[in-house]
């Protein structure tokens, strides 16, 4: 199936009201609308474009000796990820069934960034962005339990989407979420279930997680009370 090339503009006022640093080619962004595993589409020369997630989530993986899938890098709304035709043995996919994205020749962006030191800068800012979710993924998947991932998943997702009451709206499946961080997806029901045992969490329908107690949240990762007794569930 193809990817949809969606000029609507509902999807260019969702991007107009979204800060991020190529504002100023939001008019001549490519909106390609696309339905869950959809590929994102590969360049057919040498320069790539980057894309910017209007809506939904996408995902950068690969398949494992063993045949499981393994997530190398989720993309969320307001990341930027760079596709070339030189990442042959990773798929990079939507992950949501409606996920929208604004596509920029990475050429165009080159030759701008060459004129104009402004520009310049904001081209670098995304490429910032990138390796700085790559940390981010470092200090998730660094932590000793599921529980502790978990944990810094919810943490890391309520900085970037959670509201005044601490509610999060789950952009990506517990399947999703298990190959994201290399276990099963029992086990990552089961450090849900856990941490809203222990009244840590509240779980509110199928995909939103209501954040009940912070400090033990980040206790569960070490960030605060790092001498505390070990106390984290063996999930």
């Amino acid at each position: 199936m193809k990817p949809i090339i969606h000029p609507a503009d509902y999807y260019r006022r969702m991007l107009a009201a979204q800060p991020h640093a190529l504002k100023r080619l939001d008019g001549s962004a490519a909106i390609v609308k696309l339905s869950r595993d959809q590929q994102v589409p590969e360049d057919d020369g040498t320069t790539g474009h980057w894309y910017y997630v209007i809506a939904g989530a996408a995902r950068c993986s690969t398949i494992r000796a063993d045949g499981r899938r393994q997530i190398l890098d989720l993309m969320l709304v307001r990341d930027f990820f760079f596709v070339g035709n030189s990442q042959r043995e990773e798929a990079i996919e939507a992950i949501t069934e409606e996920t929208v994205l604004a596509g920029y020749s990475a050429v165009r962006l080159e030759g701008l960034g060459e004129r104009d030191r402004e520009f310049a800068r904001e081209l670098r800012e995304i490429t910032f962005q990138s390796l700085e979710r790559t940390r981010q993924q470092l200090v998730v998947l660094g932590g000793v339990t599921t529980a502790d991932k978990v944990s810094a998943f919810l943490l890391l997702l309520e900085e970037r989407y959670g509201d005044q009451r601490g509610d999060i709206r789950l952009p990506i499946t517990r399947y999703d979420l298990a190959e994201y961080l290399a276990v099963s997806v029992e086990t990552v029901c089961r450090a849900f279930s856990d941490l809203q045992q222990r009244g840590v969490i509240a779980l509110i329908g199928i995909r939103t997680v209501r954040i009940v107690n912070r400090d033990a949240l980040e206790h569960q990762i070490g960030r605060r009370y790092p001498n505390a007794g070990s106390d984290t569930i063996a999930a």
